[in-house]
């Protein structure tokens, strides 16, 4: 008769594992995120992580394989989120313009509110894949859809991406460096409106209408 297994465990016993295990998990994403805003990516270490996490160096294996992939995933789950509650707060919204302003400001400002999050931006950089897989394509979906409609001119999406892109981490760094600044938001919006064909006075327009606020967290699915 075969002996019972000591690894087999009751639907609770599972569930209180799985929730220590994502409480660690979470414990090396807050390091990770903490540390890589501090110093940048390059200068972070496994070991950082894991004792800025008070956790064993072996701890982070049962997690993650490398630093690139704890990096991939922090900017997975720190703006990701955020360009997900952006898709649901334009999805009704008609006019590019304000869809291309509101989503700018919102980049902005959440760097305003919350430094460690703009400063973790910051650090990773422009060229990093992970932020231009996340936030490239919806800049150029947001710009193809100014031009489709007629309201940018815009002789080169991909260019008029990379530049936006490149606009956006120097307004961030700006902003985390110097957080006092007022209506940042809407004069980074309307300078972007402008570069994309928009006329001075309705940039200025479009930039400063109330700003939606973005949908909860718990709603994003």
């Amino acid at each position: 008769m075969p002996t019972p297994s000591n690894s087999s465990a009751t639907p609770t016993q599972a569930s209180r594992h799985q929730r220590r295990r994502e409480k660690t998990r979470a414990r090396l994403i807050d390091a990770a995120r903490t540390l890589v805003a501090e110093r940048g990516v390059d200068a972070v270490g496994l070991s950082d992580i894991t004792e800025a996490a008070d956790l064993g160096a072996g701890t982070f294996y049962n997690y993650f394989h490398s630093r690139d992939e704890i990096v991939e995933a922090v900017a997975e789950e720190s703006i990701e989120s955020l360009g997900a509650r952006m898709d649901l707060m334009t999805a009704d919204m008609t006019d590019a313009a304000e869809v291309f302003s509101s989503s700018l400001r919102h980049l902005v400002r959440h760097a305003i509110s919350d430094p460690l999050w703009g400063w973790f931006v910051v650090r990773l950089g422009v060229a990093h894949p992970k932020l231009i897989d996340i936030l490239g394509p919806r800049a150029a979906r947001d710009l193809r859809k100014g031009v489709d409609s007629g309201r940018f001119t815009i002789p080169d999406v991909e260019i008029a991406t990379a530049c936006v892109f490149g606009a956006l981490l120097s307004t961030l760094h700006h902003v985390v460096s110097a957080p006092t600044q007022d209506r940042t938001d809407e004069v980074f919006a309307q300078a972007m409106l402008c570069m994309v064909g928009v006329v001075p006075d309705e940039a200025r327009d479009v930039a400063s209408r109330p700003l939606p606020p973005l949908p909860e967290v718990s709603t994003v699915q």
